[in-house]
């Protein structure tokens, strides 16, 4: 297993990084660009968009050559929904898509997902609620994390290396997780994925030479989503190398830069009376941005919040209920936004006084 493990990712790797010049080489030549043409976007130059597509190749040669797609139900709706997530992805990519119409496609999506492959949450505690009904509110409360995830993941994916960074972080701390509990299956697939992430992300620091798109940010978001759903649903685990108490915690903790990052935007876009669809600079790392701090200092910072709130996590769980351990990362995280907002806000005012 172990040389498996190592097999799947170096395939992985290899694939998308062979990918990635050729899909730059087509995209100039047929004009496949990401357009500096919005005011919210940070990049100067014509840059490709479809890095998602070595992401893609990589993960899905990898996996299919190592036949790991195939143990259960719950893979392959995550698979299927998967590829049909891509050509929604690829679509929005090459011509802008509605939000609205995007949003549906990929509820429908999440329900496949969750209908078909029957993956939800099912330790989720809905006080008043049982049988029948505490299923539904179930999948109900996974159908909203499932598209939330999707977004959360396109919503970080606006500097050079930060998305694929953070990515690469969770799909290696999730594969070593699945392996603790030697659900061997989604370990390899967790594997396969930071392996296609890592070839992409190497031609992503600043200067970037290509984007992920949206192709690689929902791939991304989607797989986070199902994987932090089944770590929910694990048991305490006591023994092993790395003991996980509170799974649902340790799944939060994971999450928390892009579930931080499209929530505290949300609620700003709220507030100002501004449709959620509406893109603008009031994402963690725009702030960041003015400032001063440059994309790769961002990216240390927020991959640093990301391992630190996810050690803690461990930390506090073996003392701690799961309520009590949520409760604190949540505190952490609305601080670090509040102080963010509040350092941004008071440099705004400053610059507008000049």
């Amino acid at each position: 297993m172990q040389y498996t493990s190592l097999l799947i990712f170096l395939t992985s790797f290899i694939v998308s990084w062979i990918a990635i010049p050729s899909i730059i080489k087509v995209a100039k030549e047929k004009s496949l660009f990401d357009s500096p043409n919005e005011n919210r976007k940070i990049h100067t130059k014509c840059i490709p968009n479809l890095g998602g597509v070595a992401i893609f190749l990589g993960f899905y040669f990898s996996t299919l050559m190592f036949r790991v797609l195939c143990d259960s139900v719950e893979l392959s709706a995550l698979c299927a929904a998967s590829v049909l997530l891509f050509f929604v992805a690829l679509k929005d990519d090459l011509i802008s898509t509605a939000p609205k119409l995007r949003l549906f496609y990929q509820f429908i999506i999440a329900l496949i997902i969750i209908l078909v492959g029957q993956v939800y949450f099912t330790h989720l505690p809905f006080y008043g609620s049982e049988g029948v009904f505490l299923i539904i509110i179930n999948m109900l409360a996974s159908l909203i994390f499932i598209v939330g995830m999707i977004n959360a993941v396109n919503f970080i994916d606006g500097i050079d290396g930060l998305a694929g960074s953070i990515s690469l972080f969770i799909f290696l701390f999730f594969g070593f997780a699945f392996f603790e509990y030697n659900e061997y299956s989604y370990a390899l697939i967790s594997l396969a994925l930071a392996g296609s992430t890592l070839g992409f992300l190497l031609f992503n620091f600043h200067p970037a030479k290509i984007f992920m798109g949206d192709i690689g940010s929902m791939l991304l978001g989607v797989f986070m989503a199902v994987f932090a759903i089944k770590l929910s649903n694990m048991e305490p685990l006591r023994i092993g190398i790395m003991p996980i108490k509170n799974p649902t915690c340790l799944a939060v903790a994971l999450l928390i830069v892009p579930i931080m990052d499209m929530t505290s935007v949300i609620l700003i876009r709220f507030k100002l009376k501004l449709s959620p669809f509406n893109a603008d600079k009031r994402h963690t790392h725009h702030r960041l941005l003015a400032l001063g701090m440059n994309h790769h200092v961002i990216t240390l910072t927020l991959l640093g919040f990301n391992i630190f709130m996810v050690l803690m996590t461990l930390l506090l769980s073996s003392f701690m209920s799961a309520i009590f351990t949520i409760l604190i990362i949540v505190v952490l995280a609305v601080l670090f936004e509040l102080f963010l907002i509040g350092f941004y806000t008071k440099k705004v005012e400053a610059t507008s006084m000049k």
